[in-house]
């Protein structure tokens, strides 16, 4: 190198300013490789997450092994789940409602308001029904055919006119029958054993008494293929909180007991052949009432009651709890008295029958919510906290045959699984394919806003933080 240009370079090198080191460059870059260890942990912990849980996302159905059966367990739906007349999920082993965010009424302002009950397809499929109102209970107001084909319902979301819909799970497609506004006055309360007709309550809810707030109600036997409505005996006083114990079928479809209200107080219990025409009528007082849908034993022969050992009317929420219920049979044929198994007792503030395999009663139990009000229905969409379904054995011993996740307080079991004695199967995951887009949609349009208006906010701050730093580094300088 020449002489002037080493002149020349140590000349320039003395104009530029000098290097702004921070005070403490080594502990700065210790902290530096502790915040990139950190991120480095973060980035490999959220890969193990996903590598743990995306197996367990199922983007389409998981086809069941081997024969259908009743479900161990089941999980929750997805808030998006598609709806049956979107993709049939076929026939059903289970139908449940409750409160979680995928039964619930969707929170978005352009979906229509109410609820959902889940359908579990045989093949693990879920899907849902919608409903103007969130308070549908699976197995009381909505109720799954004995062969799980078919759900008949007062009224549906996107359903067709009429007062009774039934919707095919194998297709899709509903069927209204009845004139009327839907949903005004009527209640299902059996099936027959062929899936071939609904039994049904019409209500007169213009006539109500002050008093009792019960209302004109008759029983109408609804033929599925020509949609005739026979009429079954005479009006009655319907008590408000019966449904769970409304009406059963024989299994051979040749007869049916319903219940209503006795003059002197308590229940009564009456006997119908096939077309309706009564039989015989028995008094069961205010401690015995009717097992359920599923009360009739397999052969036919006896009808199952549930006898309260515990409060009876104006209950608070300990007495319910405390109460004991014990089954006891009457005659098909006369209403008389009669022996049948002898099955344990069941504690708990309601017991619903749904149906036998040989000599061991399904039932779903109920449990309670904290607030109950006395009076209120203990099986009630408000009232019922959680379901389980129980196996009530000759031996004495009790069984779970389904529990469910806590958010689920209303159940149905296709009839033809319980007589086959078909349980403990796989607990099937809903699939997140197909999706009902409109929640999504509008899920995305709601997040887009919140956005929009967080993003000027995001900016000012971060242009504040800028500011700060600038100012802090020009006072070291």
């Amino acid at each position: 190198m020449t002489v002037p240009l080493r002149d020349t370079l140590r000349e320039l090198g003395e104009r530029m300013p000098p290097a702004r080191l921070p005070e403490d460059p080594w502990r700065r870059g210790r902290r530096q490789r502790r915040r990139n260890r950190v991120v480095a942990a973060v980035v490999v912990a959220l890969l193990c997450a996903a590598v743990a849980v995306l197996p367990g996302v199922h983007l389409e159905p998981q086809p069941a092994q081997g024969d259908p059966a009743v479900p161990a367990g089941v999980e929750l739906p997805y808030f998006f789940q598609a709806t049956v007349d979107m993709a049939p999920p076929g026939p059903a082993t289970v139908l449940f409602g409750g409160y979680s965010v995928g039964l619930s009424a969707d929170p978005y302002p352009f979906e229509e308001e109410g609820g959902k009950l889940a359908v579990v397809g045989r093949d693990g499929d879920y899907r849902v029904l919608r409903y103007p109102d969130e308070a549908f209970r699976a197995g009381q107001d909505v109720r799954l055919s004995p062969d799980g084909n078919l759900v008949a319902q007062s009224m549906l979301t996107g359903g067709p006119a009429g007062w009774l819909v039934v919707t095919d799970l194998r297709t899709g497609r509903s069927r209204g029958y009845g004139d009327g506004p839907p949903a005004c006055c009527f209640e299902v309360a059996a099936w027959r054993p062929d899936s071939g007709a609904v039994l049904v309550v019409h209500v007169d809810n213009n006539d109500i008494d002050p008093a009792t707030d019960r209302r004109p109600a008759q029983y109408i036997l609804v033929d599925l293929a020509s949609g005739a409505l026979v009429p079954v005996d005479d009006v009655f006083a319907r008590d408000p909180v019966a449904s769970a114990w409304e009406a059963a079928f024989a299994p051979d479809g040749r007869g049916f007991v319903t219940t209503r209200p006795a003059a002197g107080g308590g229940t009564e219990l009456r006997g119908h052949d096939a077309t309706g025409r009564r039989l015989w009528t028995r008094h069961l007082g205010d401690r015995q009432r009717l097992a359920g849908a599923g009360a009739y034993t397999p052969d036919g022969s006896a009808v199952a009651l549930l006898n309260i050992d515990g409060c009876t009317a104006s209950c608070d929420h300990d007495e319910l709890v405390a109460r004991r219920w014990h089954v006891s049979y009457v005659d098909a044929a006369t209403g008389a008295d009669r022996e049948g198994p002898a099955l344990p007792a069941v504690t708990g503030p309601a017991v619903r029958a749904l149906g036998w395999h040989g000599d061991t009663l399904i039932a779903v139990q109920y449990e309670l919510e904290d607030d109950i009000r006395p009076g209120e229905d203990e099986t009630g969409w408000f009232a019922t906290r959680h379901v389980r379904v129980l196996a009530l054995r000759p031996d004495g011993t009790t069984g779970v045959v389904l529990d469910p996740p806590a958010d689920v307080s209303s159940v149905d079991i296709a009839q033809d699984l319980i007589r086959s004695g078909r349980f403990g199967g796989p607990v099937p995951s809903p699939a997140v394919l197909p999706v009902r887009w409109a929640p999504v949609a509008e899920a995305a349009a709601l997040a887009l806003c919140v956005l929009c208006v967080l993003s000027p906010l995001l900016l000012i701050a971060g242009a504040a933080v800028r500011l700060v730093r600038r100012r802090r580094r020009a006072a070291r300088s």
